[in-house]
């Protein structure tokens, strides 16, 4: 199969290149189908506000991971001024359970303190 087209730049997408995008993943995860399931899901949760760009972005890095001409690729439906960078590709994605083990484990001595936990992660004010 040969490898898919250069997506078109940001100005000028077409509701035809989102469908051939999104039957390029379908493909790639023909075999693992709540891949393309959940890439759908990351997809209904922008629209709605749910995560933001940066959000999008992650999950689409972590989701995709391996697949580079997948997230590459999603650069053509990224608002402007924002962009995934060949060297990003390298990094290892987010671990969110260790993430959030991390969070709880600073979040304990704070339990029983007077500061409540989100506040102590603000900077003091001068």
């Amino acid at each position: 199969m040969a490898p898919p087209p250069p997506p078109p730049s940001q100005g000028n997408l077409t509701t035809s290149d989102a469908l051939t995008y999104l039957k390029n993943v379908k493909e790639k995860f023909q075999d693992r189908r709540h891949k393309y399931d959940e890439f759908l899901e990351v997809m209904r949760d922008f629209k709605s506000n749910k995560i933001d760009t940066g959000g999008v972005i992650l999950r689409v890095k972590t989701l995709f991971h391996g697949h580079s001409d997948l997230i590459l690729g999603f650069n053509a439906f990224l608002p402007k001024g924002y962009e995934i960078k060949h060297e990003d590709l390298d990094r290892k994605p987010a671990n969110f359970a260790m993430a959030i083990s991390f969070v709880n484990k600073i979040k304990v001595p704070y339990h029983s303190s007077a500061i409540p936990f989100p506040l102590c992660l603000r900077k003091p004010s001068i």
